[in-house]
């Protein structure tokens, strides 16, 4: 055999061999990679995360071509990395593997799906909706069944959207001659700069419809991410703020029910059920709701459902945080009596509000970038303490709130596409202005749709002796109203009459529930009346309520007084003063609140051809060695404000010259009298006038009795404001 056919059956010999041999070398490679691709999967099963990715690098480095190590690797770095823009370290090295995958496999759906949360987490939202929904096309493409994969990638999916219709929800129409709108107060007040923007919103418009197409694809994909985890939280959490933002209760409460089942551990469930519960009017429930949530909840996070200082003025909210544990709680049990909205019911429908905006504001402003909770953000703490506002305005990073023309009124900056939202310019100091004017309101509440005041008239006297205090109280139920907002033909009317101390415990409870005609409901007399016996004590509150049954809508009406006695102290006293429409005596000699028959008006509204009945009595005067006492009544009538305009010193003059009456002042009326009463057997005198308000101008008006006693040389006064209004 020549040299050169030697050599060439060598090399023929040696290919095989090195064939052999490259398949063995390449064989380890792959063994020694897939043990540590195993090794971190099971590492992080484990939750020991900083070691699986060290097997998870150490797969990579032995075989790069491995597509599991890339992509587990890569989802790591995603969970871990942080929303925060400018901390990218992670989403960097979450990036290079995943790229790294996709070039392996570029159809594989769970390479797009960990590249598309990865997007969304880099905030390029559109790209990482776009890689989603290729991910979505693939897994249907490959026909893949993996329940776990598809609800990741619908909700995310669902998230984009979400956070494109956030986007552009809101907007308004704003006249190209317009500049943007200012959040700078300068040297003005909140009361001038809310002025100015409630002038800026009035040249705009609302667009409507704006985000729509991503609120319903928002929607399909958060209820398709539950058909495939039936217990995921978050799409619960996102899809029922939509729902309950849009007013769908029925829908919300059948996920926040499903909530609690599948997520029994999680606190928050409750409260989102409890805040469902109460936007459906539904109380007792809503109570129970949050009880047991709160109870289950950490005590940090409890504390910010108790904690009141964001309701409170800004000096209370500090005095209450400077209070011991023991001290607070009984303040926090006071306030809630003390401001309970209806004492007929058995929910206290304001603490309920309360902890239902605390719960929303967790709902709704969540930052899951920061891990700010609801509560804590800028607009969490400006809607738990005045609800939702009435009108939300978006121009660019710009959010308005307006709660009403004039105020109050804030504004937030948001850069878009991010939940991370502050006050803007001037409006965190403003802010705190409004905690003087208007430390918190709780007027929308809405298991009462409507709150309608009753006209309430209060009078104290000396009860049968100097250790008791007697107390009149008239209602004028607006009966007319409440049947009117039943639009039904017979209904029930429920009320109460309460007295309540200065920690809201109550001392007089007395409830009625009438079945009323509501097509002859104008001809029921509305006037209710209560007497009461007291003891001495401090400041009490008499409240008197009604609500219709089935409507819901409800009246109220509270009226703070001392109940103080009237002792005898060697100086005069002189009772309230009771304004009625009509007085008569019912025995030739009163002596006695019950010698008189008293039709009150409780409401002190007169038309300018009626009458002002005034019933008062007077204490402990003076007497002489006779047993006669001395004094002189002056009566003024003082003229607050007129209903239109007219010269005051001419009406003055005409009303003087019609009721008998002096001109005592550029604004005051007077009329004075002196009577002599033989006190044998009597500790007080009653006495009623009687005012013809012949010519009485529609106004404001308040009258004065003044009782001079003469023999004691001392003076004592009450008064009591009153209406005129226009006869035509």
């Amino acid at each position: 055999m020549t040299r050169t056919g030697l050599k060439r059956h060598a090399n023929f010999v040696i290919l095989p061999l090195l064939a052999v041999m490259i398949a063995a070398a390449g064989q380890a490679q792959e063994s020694a990679g897939r043990r540590y691709l195993d090794e971190g999967q099971a590492l992080a099963a484990a939750g020991d995360t900083a070691a699986a990715i060290e097997r998870f690098e150490q797969a990579i480095k032995e075989d790069d071509d491995l597509l599991e190590a890339h992509l587990e690797l890569g989802r790591i770095y995603t969970e871990m990395a942080s929303w925060n823009e400018t901390e990218f370290e992670l989403r960097k090295r979450a990036e290079k593997v995943l790229t790294r995958a996709l070039e392996l496999d570029s159809k594989n759906p769970y390479v797009l799906a960990a590249l598309g949360y990865l997007r969304v987490k880099q905030h390029m939202k559109l790209d990482g909706g776009r890689i989603l929904s290729q991910a979505l096309r693939r897994a249907e493409e490959r026909e893949v069944e993996d329940p776990e994969l598809l609800a990741q990638i619908h909700y995310y999916i669902g998230y984009v959207n979400e956070r494109e219709y956030e986007r552009m929800r809101d907007r308004y129409f704003v006249p190209p001659l317009r500049g943007p709108i200012s959040a700078s107060a300068g040297n003005l007040g909140s009361i001038w700069v809310n002025r100015g923007v409630d002038e800026y919103l009035r040249s705009t418009a609302p667009i409507d419809a704006m985000g729509s197409s991503h609120s319903r694809e928002m929607v399909a994909h958060y209820q398709a991410t539950l058909r495939y985890d039936i217990s995921h939280f978050e799409a619960h959490r996102r899809l029922m703020l939509q729902l309950y933002d849009q007013g769908h209760l029925d829908e919300y409460l059948l996920l926040a029910r499903n909530l609690v089942e599948t997520n029994p551990g999680r606190p928050e469930a409750r409260l989102y059920l409890g805040l469902g519960l109460h936007a459906a009017g539904r109380e007792d429930e809503a109570g129970r709701a949050f009880g047991a949530a709160l109870a289950a909840l950490p005590e940090a996070e409890r504390w910010k459902f108790r904690n009141l200082e964001p309701t409170l003025r800004k000096k209370s909210g500090e005095i209450y945080l400077q209070l011991d544990d023991e001290s607070r709680a009984q303040f926090e049990e006071s306030f809630w009596r003390v401001t309970d909205p209806l004492f007929i019911t058995a929910a206290n429908e304001r603490r309920l509000e309360h902890l239902a905006r605390v719960a929303y504001a967790d709902l709704r402003f969540y930052e899951p970038a920061t891990g700010l909770r609801g509560w804590e953000s800028d607009r969490g703490v400006i809607y738990i303490r005045y609800g939702a506002p009435l009108t939300l305005f978006r121009q660019g990073k710009r959010i308005v709130w307006r709660y009403a023309e004039g105020g109050p009124t804030f504004m937030f900056d948001q850069t878009p596409g991010y939940n991370r939202t502050r006050f803007a310019g001037d409006y965190r100091f403003i802010a705190q202005d409004y905690r003087f004017v208007e430390p918190a309101n709780y007027d929308r509440i809405p298991s009462i749709p409507e709150l309608l005041d009753i006209p309430v008239q209060l009078a104290r006297f000396r009860g049968a002796s100097t250790r008791e205090l007697a107390v009149e109280v008239h209602a004028e139920l607006p009966l007319v109203r409440l049947a009117r907002s039943a639009d039904l033909s017979q209904g029930e009317i429920e009320g109460g009459f309460f007295v309540v101390n200065a920690v809201g415990q109550k001392v007089v409870s007395q409830t009625f529930s009438e079945i009323i005609d509501y097509e002859d409901v104008e001809d029921y007399d509305n006037i209710r009346s209560w007497r009461l016996i007291l003891p001495g004590g401090g400041l009490l509150v008499a409240a008197v309520e009604a609500r219709e049954t089935s409507s819901w809508v409800a009246a109220a009406s509270r009226d703070t007084f001392t109940a103080a006695l009237f002792h005898k102290d060697g100086d005069p006293k002189l009772s309230d003063l009771l304004l009625g429409d009509f007085i008569r005596e019912l025995k030739p000699q009163p002596r006695r609140r019950s010698d008189y028959d008293i039709i009150a008006n409780p409401a002190r509204e007169y038309g300018s051809g009626e009458a002002v009945h005034l019933y008062y009595e007077i204490y402990d005067l003076e007497t002489d060695g006779q047993g006669f006492a001395s004094f002189d009544v002056l009566l003024e009538v003082r003229i607050k404000e007129l209903h239109r305009e007219g010269v005051l010193s001419q009406i003055l003059g005409g009303l003087a010259d019609a009721w008998g009456f002096t001109v005592e002042g550029d604004d005051q009326l007077g009329l004075r009298f002196s009577r002599e009463v033989d006190m044998n057997g009597r500790d007080r005198v009653n006495d009623y006038i009687k005012l013809e308000l012949k010519g009485a101008p529609a106004g404001d008006y308040e009258i004065r009795v003044r009782i001079w006693d003469k023999i004691a040389e001392k003076m004592v006064d009450r008064s009591r404001k009153f209406v005129v209004i226009s006869d035509e």
